[in-house]
């Protein structure tokens, strides 16, 4: 490692190793630093979808010959794997109800294999000649006299190191150390935290392959409190004609055992007979912090990217392309003097979350797990056996929803009064009374 680099690199996820081979590729010093030994595999729980709706935070992605194609932006990642398609996203109740969004044409997502795109963007990288530091922590990093000085923790020694270079990114995630240093992080609102759990499974009797599942309501974990996922995806040893196995998440505010949540389900859960022979061969957790998003993701010559800047995440595929657009700002302010205002405007505009009221609307659809059991039930006993055109996305899916329940509301006015009432409200709530539940 040398002392003095143009551009320093914190987090080796999809946003800063698609900023450290685009800036690389530039001819430019690179150091990218993360705190994992192995920096292609994944630890920590991802759902890791090809979100595939038009427009999803400002891009349209798709696969073109097995990699992932960016249509505004132009830029292709390579990926070359199987992935799955899965047409139904659907919100399933203890009773076995169902709401349930389409789209049979296009999928409403795609779920792939993460370690394969950071292998294939860390190779790229190498190749570039990048310089790595791994088992390492980005913990601070200070604008000096038109530099920045970046202060490195080892995991071992516990030692602190020292790199100057002409910019620093911030790409370590939600809960960036980088960004907590800062002044920016001064105008963020924190919600609260919740801790997740996730077991890929071999050998499930799972109806499902073809669907995204949440489950909703009390009665999926011990406390009443949190939410079970269900992705089908593909191992990074797959080969063509294997079978996905199943992802299965269990999210729970901070203060509770994802992981005791996650085992109660699996065994003692309402489709505790999905996994009688369900063998784990994968484990994976994480805690998530949610706070405002970052208006302003650049102070001085630190540059905030993806997760670090956002409201819990920019999905993978955002967190490629706004590493994109970073390292092609940072590349135009050497050339010209400017570049991170238009970086800044595009994430402001494109970022659905740093939108006035998306984030109470998205938490709405999370938050009808605080309805009892028996008022979901109920519920969605009238979607059950209707079909909603949709996608897997955070910023749309919540506003189908609600369609499709308002679409009974008068029928549950007149034989359920009370649900009616509650669930009447529910689209009030804040954010705060649904990011708890």
């Amino acid at each position: 490692m040398k002392k003095i680099y143009d551009f320093v690199v914190v987090g080796a996820g999809p946003a800063g190793l698609m900023i450290a081979k685009e800036l690389s590729a530039a001819r430019q010093s690179v150091l990218l630093v993360d705190i994992k030994k192995e920096l292609s595999k994944v630890h920590r729980s991802c759902c890791t979808m090809l979100i595939n709706e038009p427009n999803t935070h400002g891009e349209t992605v798709r696969f073109v010959d097995n990699d992932l194609y960016f249509e505004k932006t132009g830029i292709t990642v390579k990926y070359g794997h199987p992935y799955v398609k899965l047409v139904k996203s659907s919100r399933l109740s203890t009773g076995g109800n169902k709401l349930t969004m389409v789209n049979r044409e296009n999928g409403v997502a795609l779920p792939y294999t993460k370690e394969i795109i950071l292998r294939n963007l860390l190779e790229e990288s190498l190749a570039n000649g990048v310089d790595v530091l791994t088992e390492t922590a980005g913990i601070r990093a200070e604008n000096i006299d038109g530099r920045v000085k970046v202060t490195l923790r080892d995991n071992h020694t516990r030692t602190l190191k020292e790199v100057w270079c002409r910019a620093c990114f911030a790409a370590d995630g939600c809960n960036s150390q980088i960004v907590t240093g800062l002044e920016l992080f001064r105008t963020r609102k924190y919600f609260g935290s919740y801790r997740v759990a996730s077991y890929f499974l071999d050998e499930v009797e799972y109806p499902n392959w073809d669907s995204w599942i949440t489950c909703l309501g009390k009665g999926h974990t011990p406390w009443g409190k949190g939410q079970i996922y269900m992705v089908p995806k593909y191992l990074p040893d797959a080969k063509k004609g294997d079978k996905p196995i199943l992802d299965v998440f269990c999210g729970t505010p901070c203060g509770l055992p994802a992981k005791m949540g996650l085992d109660w389900f699996l065994t003692e859960g309402p489709f505790r007979e999905w996994f009688h022979n369900a063998k784990i061969v994968h484990k994976a957790a994480c805690v998530l912090n949610f706070y405002t998003c970052i208006m302003n993701p650049v102070e001085g010559n630190i540059v905030v990217v993806g997760d670090a800047a956002a409201f819990i995440e920019t999905y993978c595929q955002s967190a490629l392309m706004y590493g994109y657009l970073a390292s092609q700002a940072a590349l135009k302010v050497l050339s010209t003097g400017k570049g991170y205002d238009e970086y800044t405007s595009f994430w402001r505009e494109s970022f659905e979350y740093c939108h006035p009221g998306e984030i109470e609307k998205a938490l709405q659809a999370f938050g009808l797990g605080r309805l009892e059991d028996e008022q979901l039930n109920y519920i969605f006993s009238l979607t059950n056996d209707e079909e909603y055109a949709g996608y897997v996305s955070e910023n749309t899916a919540g506003y189908v929803m609600q369609k499709a329940i308002m679409g009974h509301i008068d029928q549950i006015r007149k034989e359920r009064p009370e649900i009616a009432a509650v669930i009447e409200q529910h689209w009030k709530s804040s954010a705060e009374d649904n990011v708890h539940q």
